[in-house]
């Protein structure tokens, strides 16, 4: 027997489904990411439409039962709309590719209501400032990995345990930061040094409400130094993070000047 539940949830992404219906993947605040069906929506003049688009935030009610792949929903409307994204390419392209992450990293009903709030703020505080939102994405990325339990060990090396006082390494053969003592002997071609300013950075994304996130102010380099490093990170931890659409042209923004 099917129950009628009411939640949140931010869509993820859309496609067509027989002549009348879409597929919906929507990320919800109390059962994580589901997938819904909502039939007939696509018939002409039907104003339903644009209300199950990417980007949009929505309290709904839909019918629910346990074990079922797909969930037929009820009724919906627009709680807020992300606009606001669309007016900059590389807002829309950021944007895009946080629903991207969340929808290709989460199983069905995974619930994490800290990642959704994450994931609502960060879209929300999104803007024409290009400089803040390479910021807020990579506050997003670390973030991110934290509530998935994936982050190494930011203030200390992970062999000897000495606090960082200068520049560190990023070893990919123990997938984790070294000091430059310690990574002599790990070291491959591919390993990159993350400079104590960006671990200062690092430190501060670490401990700074979303609300704050204004008030930090990075280099040029030091934004690049930390997206490379979660990218790199991140891709060596989480399955399906290497096929994320968006994040080949998201790096091309944090390597031009």
């Amino acid at each position: 027997m099917s129950l009628i539940v009411s939640s949140q949830g931010i869509i993820l992404k859309i496609f067509p489904y027989s002549n009348t219906s879409i597929i919906c993947n929507v990320f919800t605040q109390d059962r994580g990411k589901l997938t819904f069906i909502a039939k007939g929506i696509r018939k002409p003049k039907n104003p339903s439409l644009s209300i199950l688009q990417p980007f949009n935030l929505l309290e709904f009610n839909y019918y629910y039962k346990k074990n079922r792949s797909m969930h037929l929903i009820k009724e919906a409307d627009i709680l807020f709309s992300f606009s606001h994204l669309r007016k900059d390419f590389s807002t829309i392209l950021i944007g895009s590719t946080i629903l991207n992450i969340i929808n290709r990293l989460f199983e069905e009903e995974y619930p994490q209501e800290i990642i959704f709030r994450l994931t609502y703020k960060v879209l929300n505080q999104l803007s024409g400032d290009k400089e803040q939102s390479k910021i807020l994405f990579i506050f997003f990325l670390f973030h991110l990995s934290k509530q998935l339990g994936f982050m190494p060990n930011i203030d200390r090396c992970n062999s000897c345990n000495s606090i960082f006082k200068h520049d560190a390494i990023f070893s990919l053969r123990s997938n984790s930061l070294l000091c430059s003592n310690c990574s002599i002997n790990n070291s491959l071609d591919t390993d990159f040094v993350l400079t104590y300013e960006s671990l200062k950075n690092c430190l501060l994304i670490n401990t700074t409400h979303i609300n704050s996130i204004e008030d930090i102010k990075m280099s040029f380099h030091n934004c690049q130094e930390l997206y490379n490093f979660l990218i790199s990170f991140m891709n060596s931890n989480i399955n399906n993070m290497h096929k994320i659409k968006g994040i080949k042209e998201i790096t091309k923004i944090y390597h031009e000047e």
